[in-house]
């Protein structure tokens, strides 16, 4: 293993020398590196946790993934610390086309995973879960999802016109970014009893603060993870005069951190819309 990796590290640093052929994974993988914080919530969730040998610099959760050696993230990855690390196994998302071929060139085996919808995070929790020998974990966590799933899912007897947006500020901003339909965000809102008042058939959209008035949405739920100051947010969007959502005080600010990873935890922000709109009385308890 060590003359491998010391092998696979000399490439690394040696830019148009040849590329070996890519590896494929011949076992159960012991050592996996992450690159991305979903996939490191999903790797412990099935509780390989102890199997990881490097993350992101943005896998904050659980707690014990702060310990884990960083090899970068988001399209700056340190392929130096990734070789370093020795891995059986990386994961990563499927539109990581470049990073994909990077690690073929390095002979390094990957698994490609999806994360825009909830069936992308089951098959991801499907594929870590068969890849890694930890399907029974796999079985049981999906099962667990979708039973919760089908508990929370709303009997909308009036269906709420929402606006979701991410950033945790707008008033004074000319643009507010917003979720649209394709998303998991959408999915959620829909499973929960709620209607999305973006409808364009993108995952996210710009809109102005005259579009707010215009769309007038019954509720505004604005993502914010790991907010500090939400008091501060809700002051910005009481600016809003004449929209119904500020007319009856439905500003919900949103900061945990599993709020925009679409990970095992999407299942906490679907309650968290459950309980919005359910307290609104817009869905029969």
């Amino acid at each position: 293993m060590i003359k491998r990796c010391t092998f696979l590290l000399a490439l690394a640093l040696l830019a148009g020398c040849g590329k070996p052929a890519p590896r494929t994974l011949d076992r159960t993988p012991e050592r996996i590196i992450s690159m991305a914080p979903n996939i490191t919530e999903t790797v412990y969730a099935l509780g390989l946790g102890s199997k990881l040998v490097g993350a992101t610099s943005y896998c904050t959760y659980p707690e014990a993934a702060r310990d884990i050696p960083r090899i970068g993230g988001f399209g700056q990855f340190n392929y130096e610390a990734i070789v370093s690390a020795c891995p059986d196994l990386v994961i990563l998302h499927k539109e990581y086309e470049a990073e994909q071929e990077r690690l073929s060139s390095l002979g390094i085996p990957f698994l490609k995973t999806g994360s825009y919808f909830i069936a992308d995070i089951l098959q991801t929790i499907e594929r870590v879960g068969q890849t890694c020998g930890a399907e029974p974990e796999a079985d049981a966590l999906i099962q667990d999802l979708q039973n919760r799933m089908a508990e929370l899912k709303g009997q909308p007897t009036n269906r709420p016109r929402v606006l979701i947006t991410f950033g945790g500020s707008a008033g004074g901003m000319s643009q507010i970014h917003a979720f649209g339909t394709e998303c998991i965000h959408n999915e959620l809102l829909e499973l929960a009893g709620g209607q999305n008042v973006i409808e364009g058939k993108l995952p996210f959209s710009v809109i102005s603060k005259e579009a707010v008035l215009r769309l007038n949405p019954d509720i505004v739920i604005v993502l914010a993870p790991d907010l500090q100051t939400p008091g501060e947010v809700s002051k910005q969007w009481n600016t809003f005069k004449g929209v119904n959502a500020i007319e009856r005080s439905q500003i919900h600010i949103l900061t945990g951190s599993y709020t925009c990873i679409p990970g095992p935890r999407f299942i906490q922000t679907l309650e968290d819309f459950a309980r919005v709109i359910r307290q609104n009385n817009f869905v029969a308890e």
